[in-house]
């Protein structure tokens, strides 16, 4: 009988390198062990997963990159460098490292993601003032388109019965609130003062922008005579005066076209020269008559005051 083969004879012994690594291996892990029962407080406290103590310094690590958040840090101080122990990575370095600044914790807000503007679109235009329309002012008036112009810009108003009352002399009260709100100009001298005009008077702050911005002014006894009249010569006078026209010809050559330029006073030839030069004539009528001491009507003074903000 042949006798059969020991099982153990197809195993195979172990080299002398595999001994020698086997020796190698076990010897790391007791010296592993023997040194970790050496420590001071003693026990299996591997160090890869030992948390930096009081007594053992951390190792220095990058600190986190700084961010740009608005928010203040919370420790503003730098901390000086500090020496390190001997790390447990490289027993064998020591070296001086910064310390890790204290970085704050930073709430993050997510931010919601921004919305294109809209494509500007045109200017708004202002809605043009639409004229009043008045009972009396018939649509083929003379005067017509004056007064709509000013009345659409608020210059002119008409009465509670929706009438313009267009042939009404106008008083120097009530032409002092049509230059207040008509030209725009600063103040070239003190306001004047009248006797005969009280604090409360509702023309008042008219009357003082008109004189100081010498649309206007007084009479030789300190009056102003708010209730008065005013003629169609005063007008001219007040609108080239506060405008500061000047005649480009001589003041004769420019009145003697009327019949009755022998009715301007002397002192206001120049003046009203200036006007007539700048367009500011009434020529409705037709004829060559400046009626210098006619009465100046709500319509007259409507047509002149908007010739002159032309100027």
């Amino acid at each position: 009988m042949t006798p059969s083969p020991d099982p153990g004879s197809d195993r195979k012994r172990l080299g002398a390198d595999e001994l020698i690594a086997v020796f190698v291996a076990l010897t790391s892990i007791g010296g592993i062990f023997f040194w970790s029962i050496s420590q001071k407080d003693g026990g299996m406290n591997v160090p890869f997963f030992q948390e930096p103590t009081a007594s053992s310094p951390p190792v220095a690590t990058p600190s986190a990159p700084a961010t740009t958040d608005a928010t203040p840090p919370i420790n503003g101080s730098v901390d000086q460098p500090v020496t390190v122990a001997p790390s447990l990575i490289d027993p064998s370095a020591s070296r001086t490292t910064p310390a890790p600044q204290s970085t704050p914790f930073v709430a993050v807000v997510p931010q919601a993601p921004a919305t294109p503007s809209p494509a500007p679109s045109a200017a708004p235009t202002t809605p043009v003032a639409q004229p009043k329309q008045f009972t009396d002012v018939p649509a083929n008036f003379w005067a017509g388109a004056p007064i709509a112009a000013l009345s659409a810009k608020g210059i002119l108003d008409g009465f509670p019965d929706g009438t313009f009352r267009p042939n009404k002399p106008i008083t120097r009260a009530e032409f002092a609130e049509i230059v207040r709100r008509a030209f725009n100009k600063s103040a070239s001298r003190e306001a004047l003062k009248f006797n005969d005009l009280k604090p409360d008077y509702w023309a008042v702050p008219a009357i003082n922008q008109a004189t100081q911005t010498q649309f206007m002014s007084g009479f030789p006894n300190g009056s102003f005579q708010p209730n008065r009249q005013i003629p169609r010569l005063q007008v001219l006078l007040a609108l080239a005066t506060g405008l500061n026209l000047q005649p480009k010809q001589p003041a004769a050559q420019v009145l003697n076209q009327y019949q009755d330029a022998a009715e301007i006073p002397a002192y206001a030839a120049d003046k009203t020269a200036a006007a007539i030069e700048a367009g500011l004539v009434l020529d409705e009528d037709n004829t060559k008559r400046l009626s210098p001491d006619k009465l100046a009507t709500r319509a007259e003074v409507a047509t002149l005051v908007h010739k002159a903000l032309g100027q």
